[in-house]
């Protein structure tokens, strides 16, 4: 039997003959290309056409603060919306009286439109007016839509917007 001539190192691993010290690929050449391409890179760049690149300007995302507020608003609107609900239904013969709802509802009306125009200051006055009076209605507010228009009046201070 004839065996086959190796080719190589006897273990197949490394080179063997006139191969074994050298390298497989020459590297001089693509090491010359690397550098004269990062020269022409850095050459384009401190050309005077070059344009200076916008570090440390970057912007941020702003946040829509009269969306955030109109969104505060809203829920008051809605919370006012309860209140004038709670007061229709206190306005019987043994609850308030209809000058007692028309004066309430005048607060309500004026917590409405300053929430609706933004003034939240004005807002804040309308509402505690508001409460103030319907403390002084507590004797005629002793039943279940009494402590319904309580409650009300509750969840719209806590609706109405902080600034």
């Amino acid at each position: 039997m004839n065996r086959p001539i190796p080719r190589g190192h006897p273990t197949g691993r490394r080179p063997y003959g006139r191969r074994m010290n050298k390298n497989t690929l020459p590297r001089a050449p693509f090491a010359a290309a690397a550098t004269a391409l990062l020269l022409a890179i850095a050459a384009a760049a401190c050309g005077p056409a070059a344009t200076p690149l916008p570090i440390g300007s970057q912007v941020l995302p702003s946040i829509n603060a009269s969306a955030i507020a109109s969104a505060a608003a809203g829920a008051a609107l809605s919370a006012l919306d309860q209140v004038d609900t709670a007061i229709d239904a206190n306005t019987t013969t043994t609850g308030l009286t209809l000058d007692d709802a028309s004066s309430l509802k005048q607060l309500t009306a004026a917590a409405r439109t300053a929430l609706q125009t933004g003034d939240t200051a004005a807002a804040k006055t309308a509402v505690d007016n508001l409460s103030s009076k319907v403390e002084g209605f507590a004797a005629k507010l002793n039943g279940a839509t009494g402590q319904q228009l309580t409650a009300a009046i509750t969840a719209l201070k806590a609706a109405l917007p902080t600034s």
